[in-house]
């Protein structure tokens, strides 16, 4: 991406968080995570087979199961998409790896959301491909939704003043 579209997509960031935040309002008004999961099959490569098998992944992550097994069948699975590898690892790693205590639920819906965040504001822009961007956004959404918690309580036991303060400290 040049400088010059870079400059372009961080003018329309507004709209790329709007065009985004109507996506994960449609598919959350549905209350069903195959939905959220269809998405990215339509926009990033997820085949029928990695919804399945990502839906029984987000089955285990919310009845508080292992996810262990789920994960190595994905990640061993000859013709899984890449996406459906990353969001598998991302919530298998990112919950026992993290320097905070990481919800499974945050990382996986972070992970899944923030896939399909990625397309929205690379939607009309050059730059990688779909599911490059998509697995990306995996990364980034689950990490933001599991250290957000962690964050918010460290400035809860910090001064808001100090938090603020934009000095060198």
């Amino acid at each position: 991406m040049s400088e010059i579209e870079a400059v372009s997509v961080s003018r329309e960031a507004a709209d790329y968080f709007i065009t985004a935040a109507n996506y994960i309002a449609e598919d959350a008004a549905i209350r069903r995570l195959r939905y959220h999961l269809l998405r990215l099959g339509a926009s990033a490569g997820l085949t029928d087979k990695d919804v399945e098998e990502l839906g029984e992944l987000g089955g285990l992550v919310f009845r508080e199961d292992r996810t262990t097994d789920q994960t190595a069948k994905i990640a061993n699975r000859a013709d899984a998409s890449p996406l459906a590898v990353t969001i598998a690892k991302v919530v298998q790693e990112g919950t026992s790896s993290a320097r905070w205590p990481a919800d499974p639920k945050a990382v996986l819906l972070g992970a899944v959301l923030g896939a399909y965040i990625s397309l929205s504001a690379l939607r009309d822009t050059p730059g990688p491909s779909p599911e490059v961007s998509a697995m990306s956004g995996a990364v980034a959404g689950a990490l933001a939704a599991s250290a957000s918690t962690f964050v918010m309580g460290n400035i809860e036991r910090t001064p808001l003043d100090d938090y603020l303060d934009m000095r060198e400290g």
